[in-house]
């Protein structure tokens, strides 16, 4: 199920106790009019993560993580905003109602299972063919060789192919499987020259990849012996189906992120071998891209578990491409990278082998930033005279200008600045001209039912009385041009608007960017059509909102805006905090905590 009506949200939000739902993950003692414990998502000493039972919020000092009951559990549980109002409203006993599913959509969702559930029979195959079979000795051996144990094999459910035609074929056909549908599985191969079907892992070491739920969506598998009659690729992995895209799976990441949160650091590396090794030597932190690029959809998932991650990639000249392609993208969505390069010749499989968890924990504390790692490959690349400096600013302001946050992106520029010997002013006046061709580019795509609204539509009467105007300003603008939305989502609007009504649109807005990845007033409006006052501020308050020739600047003034009220209204709940322990003075953690807000 992929919508859910919103006010069937507003139902399971008004039904769940956040602080009931937290306590399960979390101790919690009471704290004046707030609930207190030990963050769950960062490394945390001291009480710093909060639980307000009138508002229905989260909110941790340390990491500054925070929203309502959905967004917890998206975040402890690595589930999607539909799935956590799934697994709420099944907890609670809310009924949602299904929408007419059409044949072809019932279709699609029964293949999906059926290769979900092929997948699983076949994992158990090859896990019984890698312990159990005389065929399997030599893979045995192999990942004896590897340093793999008992424990982290069947932790990963490692598996083995035998170096036959059609053994899962046979397999499949015995259990009544649909082949049709294993084919689709990506397990087997239709034949071109005659009838039937040929396996299309043989001889190799298999790898299950599942899902951010712990669902088999696909395979990789490792050669160990290459035929003298062919060369064969080292590695392959299931083609991409119907539940399998290879830039939203990262490896390894249903079985590490619980130690990633608790670390507060996480490991990017290439291969499923990396990650299983890092494993095997007590290093429980690393997902695996599966040889691809970092993607958007992949960062999204990275920074729902923690914000900071190094970048572990080959030491060749593959690997430095890789990282400083991933760079960007991690910006662009709030990551703090580090890059980590290892000695020439070097993948962390054979680093942690040869030198252990301690040498490598050694070198990452030891990583670079990733603006560090980005000047210093560009020195390389471009030379130090005028025009390689010149080539080498251009480059290391592209990664920048994707930083939404000005405090950071200000931070940045001032330490390029430092390191390249130019002028903080002049990397300011050549980011502003990127900048602006980058708005021009998102002016010609983005914002036309935001225009006809503006031009073509006279504003409509509201039944709810807004006061504050630069909060309406806020929601205008985001109504006006919705591409930006993804910039304000982790501002922390619901801790500090301060209308209700304001507050009630804003999680609609969320709600509806959560479920289908876009906040069109269209698409908004048609989910507002039983809440008749939510669906009129919307139009008025788009209806109102000027034309905007700077959108980028119009979008860093009120975020600056927003981050004045978070700290604000974060200030107050401090406050709050000392007066319900009865002190005259704040205590030492209640004093950090408020230095941090200035």
């Amino acid at each position: 199920m992929g919508y859910i009506p919103e006010d069937i949200l507003q139902q399971i939000r008004d039904a769940a106790d956040i602080r009931q739902i937290v306590q399960e993950y979390v101790p919690l003692k009471k704290r004046g009019k707030n609930w207190v414990g030990l963050c769950p998502f960062h490394p945390d000493k001291d009480p710093s993560f909060s639980v307000n039972e009138d508002k229905q919020i989260f909110y941790c000092f340390g990491c500054g993580e925070g929203g309502n009951v959905f967004k917890f559990l998206m975040k402890i549980q690595g589930l999607s905003f539909v799935e956590a109002a799934l697994h709420l409203a099944q907890r609670l006993g809310i009924e949602i109602p299904e929408r007419p599913v059409s044949r072809s959509r019932q279709k699609t969702i029964k293949e999906q299972d059926g290769i979900i559930e092929i997948n699983h029979l076949a994992a158990d195959f090859f896990s019984d063919l890698l312990l159990n079979s005389s065929t399997g000795l030599d893979a045995r051996s192999y990942l004896e060789e590897r340093g793999l144990s008992q424990k982290t094999i069947e932790h990963f459910s490692i598996g083995w192919a035998e170096d036959s035609w059609d053994k899962l074929v046979s397999f499949l056909e015995k259990k009544g499987k649909p082949l049709e549908l294993a084919e689709k599985a990506g397990l087997i191969i239709k034949r071109t020259r005659a009838p039937g079907y040929y396996d299309r892992f043989r001889g190799r070491i298999i790898f299950p990849i599942r899902d951010h739920r712990g669902r088999i969506v696909a395979f990789g598998g490792r050669i160990i012996v290459s035929s003298p009659h062919r060369e064969q690729p080292k590695y392959i992995n299931s083609p991409e189906s119907q539940i399998y895209h290879k830039g939203k799976v990262l490896y390894g990441l249903f079985h590490n992120k619980s130690p990633i949160r608790k670390a507060g650091t996480g490991i990017i590396v290439e291969g499923y071998m990396d990650v299983v090794s890092l494993w095997q030597a007590g290093i429980h932190e690393a997902v695996g891209t599966l040889g691809t690029a970092l993607t958007e959809d992949h960062a999204r998932r990275l920074k729902g578990i923690t914000k900071d991650w190094i970048l572990l990639f080959d030491a060749d000249e593959a690997g430095l491409k890789a990282a400083s392609r991933a760079l960007p993208i991690c910006y662009k969505f709030n990551i703090r990278p580090k890059v980590l390069c290892l000695p020439d010749g070097e993948d962390p499989d054979s680093f942690v082998r040869e030198e252990g968890p301690a040498g490598l924990r050694a070198l990452m504390e030891k990583a670079p930033s990733g603006i560090d790692f980005l000047l210093e490959q560009g020195k390389k690349r471009f030379g130090t005279t005028t025009d390689g400096k010149a080539q080498l600013i251009d480059s290391v302001l592209e990664s920048v200008s994707q930083v939404a946050d000005p405090v950071r992106k200000s931070l940045l520029i001032g330490h390029i600045a430092q390191k390249v010997g130019v002028r903080e002013e002049s990397l300011w006046q050549k980011l502003q001209s990127m900048n602006k061709v980058s708005s021009r580019m998102v002016g010609a795509n983005g914002g036309t039912m935001a225009s006809k609204n503006r031009h073509g539509h006279r504003p409509m009467k509201t039944i709810s009385k807004v006061s504050n105007k630069a909060e309406e300003k806020l929601l205008g603008f985001l109504l006006c041009y919705p591409q930006f939305i993804v910039e304000f989502l982790e501002e922390g609007l619901d801790l500090w608007l301060s209308d209700r009504g304001l507050l009630a649109l804003w999680e609609s807005m969320v709600n509806l960017y959560n479920m289908a990845g876009r906040c069109d007033l269209s698409s908004l409006c048609s989910r507002l059509e039983d809440a008749a006052g939510l669906k009129a501020l919307a139009m008025r308050l788009s209806a109102e909102f000027p034309p905007c020739d700077d959108r980028e600047a119009m979008m860093n003034d009120l975020k600056r805006f927003c981050q004045t009220r978070k700290k604000k209204a974060l200030r107050m709940h401090l406050l709050e905090e000392m007066r319900a322990k009865g002190m005259m003075e704040p205590c030492e953690d209640i004093l950090r905590k408020l230095q941090g807000l200035i």
